[in-house]
C-alpha cells in the first residue's frame, strides 16, 4: 500500500448519537464517516467511490489500527518520538497562524491600500539614563504644547530635529511609528510618542490611495569620496551625453554594462528589483514614480550617490482584492519577517491567556513565557483542527507500522513462503510479447548519434561506456515487455532497432533503445523475471487473511437505518 492510499483514510473523528457502524468495543459514527468519505472524494487522486465501496475500506483502515492499538505499538520509543516531533512542529505553525497573525496580515492589506506623506518632529534619546529621558520628554511636551497653543507644525519644527519624509506606504517605517501615521487624522500630527531611539511627533500632512511599485533600469555615475565641484560637473556632461545618445536610439543595457557605476545591476542591463515608496532616496522615487510609460527615460539627475539616468520598465498596481490569495500570502510573510510579530506575539499571549485562564495553575499564568508553553502542551484542548492532524498523523504512523510488520515485511522476508506461492499461481506469470535490448539515457544530446552507432554495432560495450562517462549516461540491458520500451509513438519493433530518442521532461535527457532479439510469443517467466509481482500478489494475499483475522477478532455490526440515510442527505 503507497503512502497516498494510507492517506486516503486519514480523517479527525467527530463522535455523534448516529452510531454508522462498530468494530468489536469500538462505534463510528455517522459524522465521522461522512467527514473522511467526503475529503478523500474531494481529492483529484482518487474516482469517485460509492458508500458501499467506502464503508469497506473505512472499516479495514479501523480494524488494521486498532490492531496496532492493541499490539501496543503505539508504546514504542519510535513512534512516541516521531509524534512528539511532529507536534512540537505542527504546534509552532498553529501559534504563527493565529487569529493575531491574521489581523496584522489584514491590517497591512488595508493600508497597503494608501500612502501617506509624513512629517516629524524629533528629540533623539541616546542613553538608558533617565534624567536623559525625562529631559528629552519634557522637550518633546513643550514641542506638542506649541503645536496645542495653535503654532503651526513648520514653525515649531524648525527649533527642533525635524524632516519631512515625503510619501510612505506600509512596512517602509518602523511598525510602532506607522501606527502612528496611519492613526493620524489627514493634516493633524499625533501626541508625543517614545521609541527606542527617541520621542517623535508625526504629522500626517497628505493621503492619496497607493501608487504601488515600478521596476526600473538605471545608469549610476557614481561620486567618488570627496569629488570636487569641477569633478561632479565633469561628471554632469557625461551623464547629458549618455542621455542625448539614448535619446537618439542608444540601447539602454549596453550603455549600462558599459558606463554604470552600481555593482549589483549593471551586468544586468540595470535592471532593479521592483520597489515602493520609501525604499530609496526621496528624489530617487520621485524620478522612478514619475516615469509615465513603460520604456520612458528620465532625464540625468542628482542624488548623494551620484548622477542617474532611469527607464521604466513596469509599474505595478496595487492589488485591492483581499480575495486575492498570493497577495494575502506576500503579506503574510512580510509580516512574519518584521517587527510586527512584536505586536502579534503580545496579541497571542493575550488571548490565550483569556482562553486557559480556567483550567491553568496560577504558575502557568505567571508570565508570557509560561502561558505559551502551557497552551503549547495543551493545543488538543483549544484548537480542533490541530487535534485533527495529530490524530490523523497518529493513525497513519500506526497504519504504516503495522502494515510493515504483518504484510510488507512479512513477503519480503520469507523466501520460502514466496517461492511456494509463486509454484502455486505460475499460470499468472507469462511474458506478454517482449525483448532482449539495451536501455540507453543520455544527458548530452550533442553524444547521442555516437552513442547510439556505438552500441548499435557492440551492444556489449553499454557497460563500459557507462563506466567511463561521468554519470552522463546511464543504460541497461535485459529482457523488457514492449509496453516498457520507452518509444515516442507506436513502433514497429524489429531486431536491430535503435528506436527513436525520448525527451524526459524532468530533466531533458534523451532516452532510446536498441533492439537485440525479440520473443513474439507469451512465455512463462521464471520466479527471478516474475519476482516483482509475485511479492506484489503475496502481500495482497497475506492482507486478505490479516482482514479475514481482524474481522473475527472485531466483529463488524453496521447500522443498516443510518446507512440508508447517507443516501438521502449526504
Amino acid at each position: 500500500m503507497s503512502l497516498a492510499a494510507i492517506c486516503f483514510f486519514l480523517t479527525g473523528t467527530n463522535l455523534s448519537a448516529q452510531t454508522l457502524f462498530t468494530y468489536g468495543k469500538q462505534a463510528v459514527s455517522k459524522d465521522e464517516f461522512l467527514k473522511a468519505y467526503n475529503k478523500n472524494n474531494g481529492d483529484s487522486t482518487f474516482s469517485h467511490i460509492s458508500y458501499e465501496e467506502y464503508l469497506e475500506l473505512y472499516s479495514r483502515f479501523r480494524l488494521k489500527v486498532q490492531s496496532a492499538l492493541d499490539a501496543g505499538m503505539d508504546t514504542s520509543a519510535e513512534q512516541k518520538n516521531e509524534l512528539e516531533s511532529f507536534r512540537l512542529q505542527l504546534a509552532d505553525n498553529f501559534m504563527k497562524d493565529d487569529a493575531s497573525t491574521k489581523l496584522l496580515v489584514d491590517e497591512a492589506f488595508q493600508r497597503s491600500l494608501k500612502d501617506i506623506n509624513i512629517s516629524y518632529i524629533y528629540v533623539p534619546v541616546y542613553s538608558n539614563d533617565s534624567t536623559e529621558i525625562n529631559a528629552a520628554r519634557k522637550k518633546i511636551d513643550e514641542a506638542y504644547a506649541q503645536l496645542q497653543n495653535g503654532t503651526s507644525f513648520e514653525k515649531v519644527a524648525r527649533s527642533y530635529d525635524h524632516g519631512a519624509v515625503g510619501y510612505i506606504t506600509v512596512f517602509v517605517l518602523p511598525y510602532a511609528i506607522e501606527n502612528i501615521a496611519y492613526n493620524t487624522a489627514e493634516g493633524k500630527y499625533s501626541a508625543p510618542i517614545k521609541t527606542s531611539s527617541g520621542f517623535y511627533i508625526i504629522k500626517n500632512n497628505k493621503e492619496r490611495k497607493a501608487v504601488g511599485r515600478v521596476r526600473v533600469a538605471q545608469i549610476l555615475l557614481a561620486f567618488k569620496p570627496r569629488m570636487s565641484e569641477d569633478a561632479q560637473n565633469q561628471l554632469k556632461g557625461k551623464a547629458d551625453s549618455l542621455y542625448t545618445n539614448l535619446l537618439g536610439g542608444g540601447n539602454f543595457a549596453d550603455s549600462a554594462k558599459r558606463y554604470s557605476n552600481d555593482n549589483l545591476t549593471f551586468q544586468n542591463g540595470g535592471e532593479m528589483p521592483a520597489f515602493g515608496l520609501g525604499q530609496y532616496d526621496t528624489a530617487f522615487t520621485n524620478a522612478a514614480f514619475g516615469l509615465q510609460e513603460d520604456g520612458e527615460l528620465s532625464s540625468p539627475f542628482k542624488t548623494a550617490f551620484g548622477y542617474h539616468i532611469l527607464k521604466r520598465l513596469q509599474r505595478i498596481e496595487v492589488t485591492s482584492d483581499p480575495s486575492n490569495t498570493a497577495n494575502m500570502e506576500m503579506l503574510k510573510e512580510k509580516v512574519l519577517q518584521s517587527d510586527r510579530m512584536q505586536a502579534a506575539q503580545a496579541m497571542l499571549v493575550k488571548s490565550i491567556r483569556k482562553k486557559i485562564e480556567k483550567d491553568a495553575s496560577p504558575a502557568d499564568l505567571a508570565n508570557d513565557s509560561t502561558v505559551l508553553e502551557y497552551y503549547r502542551r495543551h493545543l488538543e484542548n483549544y484548537n480542533k483542527e490541530y487535534a485533527d492532524q495529530i490524530k490523523e498523523f497518529r493513525e497513519g504512523n500506526l497504519l504504516f507500522g503495522v502494515m510493515q510488520k504483518k504484510v510488507w515485511d512479512a513477503a519480503t522476508s520469507d523466501s520460502a513462503a514466496l517461492h511456494k506461492f509463486f509454484d502455486s499461481n505460475k499460470a499468472k506469470y507469462n511474458w506478454d510479447l517482449s525483448a532482449d535490448a539495451v536501455i540507453v539515457t543520455c544527458t548530452d544530446p550533442h553524444a547521442l548519434d555516437s552513442i547510439q552507432l556505438i552500441i548499435k554495432n557492440n551492444p556489449a560495450s553499454w557497460r563500459k561506456i557507462t563506466e567511463e562517462s561521468n554519470g552522463m549516461i546511464l543504460a541497461d540491458s535485459g529482457r523488457f515487455e514492449l509496453g516498457q520500451i520507452p518509444v515516442v509513438d507506436r513502433t514497429n519493433f524489429t531486431e536491430g532497432l535503435i528506436t527513436a530518442p525520448v525527451t524526459n521532461e524532468q530533466d531533458s535527457s534523451k532516452t532510446f533503445a536498441y533492439i537485440i532479439r525479440l520473443h513474439n510469443e507469451k512465455e512463462p517467466k521464471g520466479f527471478d523475471d516474475a519476482k516483482g509481482s509475485v511479492i506484489n500478489d503475496y502481500q495482497a494475499f497475506l492482507e486478505e487473511q490479516w482482514i479475514a483475522e481482524l474481522k473475527k477478532r472485531y466483529p463488524i455490526k453496521i447500522n443498516r437505518k443510518v446507512f440508508k440515510s447517507l443516501h438521502r442527505k449526504g
